[in-house]
């Protein structure tokens, strides 16, 4: 098994260092951009789908700095650069991400921005059997009655553990992943988290941030950290660093 990160800069076509007003759900921009990256491979087919399934990946956008938010105008300003982070542990499909980034490097992407640089990030290889964790940005956690605002602990876990179980069978049938043997994962509290709420695709989303204390055995926390927290990783949701 692998793990691959990989980190996309971007800048404003226009030169200046201004500010960008942006629209508070700008992960679908990025969901375009990714479509665009995977170019003809093979990993483009899923973006054909009305039903694609679990992502192969996960990626999270960031900012240099957010100086505001315009709630009720769906909008925000921010700084450039903007990051973003794509993770995964099937070499298929970094590979095509990666011949998709160089070969657009220098050229306008979306929002006006272009893809500055392409930089693979350093290996991290999870070997304890608990692990702090900083929720990049936003996660999408879905119970039996809808998304969970992590007020209550075993629902967390539940659900973590149902994604979790449902996208690795997932990914082991339709992208060919090594069947790794997973365990159950617990959230040690206290883990510093809290809901949030989420702008995407016009409408408001439960999410949780945060910092994220779990345990399991090495190999599930490592799947957690390649493919995400939660549920929508692929349309920017629950990519996770090692909070050291």
């Amino acid at each position: 098994m692998i793990n691959l990160r990989l980190l996309i800069i971007l800048e404003p076509v226009k030169e200046g260092g201004q500010e960008l007003t942006l629209p508070l759900d700008f992960r679908r921009h990025f969901i375009s951009l990714l479509k665009t990256l995977a170019g003809t491979s093979p990993l483009a087919q899923r973006f054909t789908l009305a039903k694609p399934g679990y992502s192969p990946y996960v990626f999270s956008v960031g900012f240099n700095r957010i100086t505001a938010l315009n709630t009720p105008e769906n909008k925000m300003t921010c700084r450039p650069p903007l990051f973003m982070t794509i993770s995964t542990g099937i070499f298929d499909v970094m590979t095509a991400l990666v011949n998709g980034a160089v070969a657009l490097k220098g050229q306008e992407t979306v929002l006006g921005l272009y893809l500055k640089d392409v930089l693979l990030q350093p290996l991290k290889q999870i070997q304890s059997t608990t692990q702090k964790f900083r929720i990049q940005s936003h996660a999408i956690l879905r119970g039996p009655s809808g998304y969970i605002d992590g007020s209550g602990v075993e629902e967390m876990e539940e659900a973590i553990n149902t994604h979790l179980c449902k996208r690795h069978s997932f990914l082991v049938k339709e992208y060919h992943l090594e069947n790794m043997r997973l365990n159950p994962v617990q959230v040690i509290t206290p883990s510093h988290y809290h809901k949030g709420v989420c702008f995407h695709y016009g409408g408001e989303l439960t999410t949780i941030q945060g910092h994220i204390h779990l345990q399991a055995n090495p190999a599930t926390l490592q799947f957690l950290y390649d493919y995400g927290l939660g549920v929508r990783t692929g349309q920017g949701f629950g990519l996770l660093e090692v909070d050291n």
